[in-house]
């Protein structure tokens, strides 16, 4: 037998045995049938259940939050199982008009019906057994609808578990473990609410319950409107994701094409901004500037793309007109990143890198306090992977010869305390690691993509081609 025809057996059985359930329970009802059928309250409840149900709202995967589950109860408690199982089957019905399945609106209207006929039964049973009134307000008549609550709970997940077994192949035991904890919170939480309901109820009748569940129902909606609200904002977060997913491809492509150019680019990239991360650390700057800064690195020589091949590679003096190009190089990488919200403190790091404290910098020629500290750093980290790097037109300096000359020019072109910075950082580590060669360009990249993303900003990425000619750190 099919999966489907099983299903559709299960809907018929359950909707006949909540027809004969319903039929036995009017037949056994000792008031008439059109005082049940028609009861004010009963219509009331009902009402409020059906708004209730509209309300629904689900939140955390499979939690829900939903007042539609109370008036059953007191329909239970105060109207009887004939009432409650009407108050049920309406609320069931409601929804059928949204379902394209005959089966699946038979099976939601069976399994309101059935589960309020067990839960009324069983407070039946508990009112004959224990002699309480419903007129007013005992232990012994809260104790009762909470635990008729809990059998049509319990009632209403079996039947949901079933349902899912035969319509998606999903075995029983994995519902029930997925649903267990939503159950049980959910549990709590009506019959808190129930036993207070339930307690108004008997002493002021049903227009206080109305009165009750105007803000009741008013809080369900405004929290409905938060929860779409934050379905909103992360479905434009998905996008925004994926449009900066696109951005990092493109930038990651772009380093690509620059390295192509010039086969140093990618490694002085990842070196530079493996320094700026290591000097940030021992500076303690906060995250946000670390992250910026070293994604600075990363990005630092990125206006470096127009610069013809002929000038990046070439061994001997620039002439005049070719450092124009290279003096171009922080203000387009600037203007490059400018574009981007998220960039927009990159890009402000990228443009003054090459300034100097003395006014000898390009490409404004700004000087000493009008530089931001976060380009006076990357500066330090550049000039130093330039001169320990093999370039067309000289050979690599030793770590040694390169931390002498950076402290020969600081606190004149460069930061003192920035090249003191790096020497700690340079301090006890290995060979590799102080000429530039311990990391690569992906690695560093995805370091930088992983942090920017954790804190939900975007991430794009490109690096530098050094070119040094008369500054020891045209890098």
């Amino acid at each position: 037998m099919g999966n489907n025809r099983r299903f559709n057996v299960l809907v018929g059985v359950l909707a006949c045995a909540s027809a004969c359930a319903f039929a036995y329970s009017l037949l056994e009802s000792s008031t008439s049938k059109f005082t049940v059928l028609l009861s004010g309250s009963a219509v009331v409840l009902a009402l409020l259940a059906i708004v209730g149900e509209q309300l629904t709202v689900w939140f955390a995967d499979k939690l829900t939050m939903t007042a539609s589950n109370l008036p059953i109860l007191l329909a239970i408690m105060f109207l009887g199982r004939t009432s409650a199982m009407v108050v049920g089957g309406l609320v069931g019905l409601w929804g059928c008009w949204a379902e394209n399945a005959v089966a699946t609106a038979a099976f939601n209207w069976a399994n309101a019906v059935f589960p309020a006929f067990l839960a009324g039964t069983a407070f039946m049973a508990l009112q004959s057994g224990l002699g309480f009134s419903i007129r007013s307000v005992s232990l012994a008549l809260l104790g009762s609808g909470a635990l008729a609550g809990l059998v049509y709970e319990i009632a209403n997940v079996a039947l949901v578990g079933a349902f899912t077994r035969l319509k998606y192949q999903r075995s029983f035991r994995s519902v029930w473990r997925e649903e267990v904890g939503p159950f049980f919170q959910s549990m709590a939480i009506v019959t808190a609410l129930g036993v207070a309901v339930a307690g108004l109820y008997a002493e002021a009748g049903i227009a206080a319950v109305v009165l009750l569940f105007i803000p009741l129902l008013a809080s369900q909606y405004m929290f409905k409107l938060l929860v779409r609200e934050r379905e909103h904002l992360a479905k434009q977060k998905e996008l925004s994701d994926q449009y900066l997913e696109m951005n990092i491809g493109l930038a990651a492509a772009m380093v690509v094409l620059l390295d192509s150019k010039d086969e140093y680019t990618a490694s002085h990239s990842a070196g530079v901004a493996m320094y700026c991360r290591d000097m940030a650390q021992v500076l303690g700057l906060p995250e946000a500037d670390a992250e910026a800064l070293h994604l600075a690195g990363l990005l630092h020589d990125l206006g470096k793309v127009g610069t013809p091949d002929a000038i990046l590679r070439k061994e001997g003096s620039l002439t005049e007109s070719e450092w124009e190009y290279i003096r171009q190089h922080p203000g387009k990488g600037a203007e490059v990143l400018s574009h981007f919200v998220a960039y927009k403190d990159v890009a402000a790091i990228v443009r003054f890198h090459h300034e100097r404290l003395d006014g000898s910098g390009y490409p404004d020629g700004v000087e000493g306090d009008r530089i931001p500290e976060l380009s006076k750093i990357l500066a330090v980290a550049d000039s130093y992977h330039a001169m320990t790097s093999n370039r067309p037109y000289r050979k690599a300096m030793s770590s040694f010869e390169a931390l002498k000359e950076l402290r020969s020019i600081a606190g004149i072109s460069l930061e003192a305390q920035y090249v003191e910075a790096l020497a700690r950082v340079l301090r006890d580590k290995s060979l590799a690691y102080r000429d530039g060669t311990s990391t690569d360009f992906m690695l560093e990249y995805e370091r930088g993509r992983i942090n920017l993303r954790l804190r939900g900003q975007s991430l794009a990425d490109l690096s530098g081609t050094a070119v040094a000619q008369e500054d020891p750190a045209v890098g």
